[in-house]
């Protein structure tokens, strides 16, 4: 809380947080209730069920199901978005169908979180950001999904080809 009172924007991720202690998920507590607009905690979890009431009722419940050992088809089409720029983003935003879109989402997550073990840095942490966003929009709400996935493949796209200042 006092880190992101400085911050213009602080996000964190907490992997398999169902797996923490009770007292450590007690120590959330403070953070959870008093976050502001620009702090965003993200708790991921296997078994929602894990996690202590207290720190479950002050949160927003999000399904994210996927398997992983399946998820490899999409990422070399990332791969060339991104290096090809926001023609080929938009391309690939309008040739997929929602169902597509929330797969490709899974695996960038699912990359993204695997490669937070080699590296950190914060555009890596914003791309994540997006992608967590952007399949919540096109996962629960009536946004046009090809919009919201063209809108992360660019944001995205600029996130890795302007270096961080």
């Amino acid at each position: 809380v006092n880190i992101s009172a400085g911050s213009t924007h602080f996000g964190v991720v907490i992997w398999d947080a169902d797996k923490l202690s009770p007292e450590c998920q007690s120590v959330l507590l403070k953070p959870l209730e008093e976050s502001s607009a620009k702090t965003c905690l993200y708790l991921i979890v296997s078994n929602e069920n894990g996690l202590l009431p207290t720190v479950l009722s002050r949160c927003v419940v999000m399904s994210y199901v996927g398997d992983h050992k399946l998820l490899k088809e999409y990422w070399k089409s990332v791969l060339e978005c991104f290096s090809k720029g926001p023609a080929k983003c938009l391309s690939l935003a309008d040739e997929l169908e929602k169902s597509e879109m929330v797969i490709m989402l899974e695996e960038i997550i699912f990359k993204l979180k695997s490669g937070l073990g080699a590296e950190v840095n914060i555009n890596r942490l914003k791309i994540l950001k997006l992608a967590i966003d952007s399949l919540s929009v096109i996962r629960y709400s009536n946004v046009n999904p090809k919009m919201t996935l063209a809108n992360f493949l660019i944001n995205s796209w600029r996130l890795i080809k302007v270096p961080t200042r």
